[in-house]
């Protein structure tokens, strides 16, 4: 096995041990720990994170940057993990099944391989940029889908609604034979790389949500893009399976 693929593996491991401690735990980690706005932190979110970073410490030690810890040091290099270890956390608060934990790794800032383990659905998708994807060790590609007005679109309410966002957010959805927004970043683009939708859109998205997403996407023969001032600022996000032009 190569480098990657052994971190592949790592990363496969890590979202399992992951998932499966959200599950045994779901009951006593749903507490809320802080709300601001629309978004929500419960108990679940610290706690799986914690988790997630011991191990890697252990096995694969490069820096992470995390949806709760921001940047954690590691080994330096030209990789770092890029962690959401519960993206969809008001989905796991009110038991509705679309959330994952999301680990990527970012070579250089850019995301090379990711792992989305959606463990309330028993759904683990992985991939390495340049030699494919997998659901539950089954090879996946993105969809042949090439006309908007017959596909399908995973996006989100934008994070500032001004009536000139609004507007352009219309316009986007009426490209669309159907819209889809299920409050998890990761498991939508997921379901992009599986070909179960055509593309996503986000504005405001921030890397750990997006970025084990986007290198499934194009490990599985898609285009995934995104575009901000740093990897810590909030990012323009734009992902779909190469044939359907990508949302504006």
């Amino acid at each position: 096995m190569t480098e990657r693929e052994d971190l592949l593996a790592i990363a496969e491991a890590i979202t399992a041990e992951a998932g499966a401690a959200l599950r045994t735990h779901r009951a006593e980690w749903r507490v809320i720990e802080s709300e601001h706005g629309r978004e929500v932190k419960i108990d679940a979110d610290t706690r799986v994170e914690a988790l997630i970073l011991e191990a890697l410490a252990k096995r694969a030690p490069f820096p992470v940057l995390s949806e709760e810890a921001g940047w954690v040091e590691g080994a330096a290099g030209d990789y770092a993990w890029a962690l959401d270890p519960l993206d969809g956390s008001v989905n796991y608060l009110r038991e509705y099944p679309h959330c994952a934990v999301s680990i990527a790794l970012l070579h250089k800032g850019d995301p090379v391989l990711g792992v989305v383990d959606c463990f309330m659905l028993g759904e683990r998708f992985s991939g390495l940029v340049g030699k494919g994807a997998w659901l539950n060790g089954a090879p996946i590609r993105v969809s042949t889908i090439s006309d908007p007005a017959k596909g399908i679109l995973h996006t989100g309410i934008p994070a500032r609604s001004s009536p000139e966002s609004m507007r352009a957010f219309e316009t986007r959805l009426s490209q669309w034979r159907k819209v889809r927004m299920i409050g998890s970043a990761a498991t939508a683009l997921a379901y992009v790389a599986a070909g179960r939708a055509e593309a996503y859109r986000e504005s405001g998205s921030m890397i750990w949500d997006v970025a084990g997403g986007c290198a499934l996407v194009r490990a599985a023969g898609g285009v995934a893009e995104f575009k901000g001032e740093r990897l810590d600022a909030p990012l323009e996000v734009a992902a779909g399976n190469g044939l359907t032009p990508l949302p504006d």
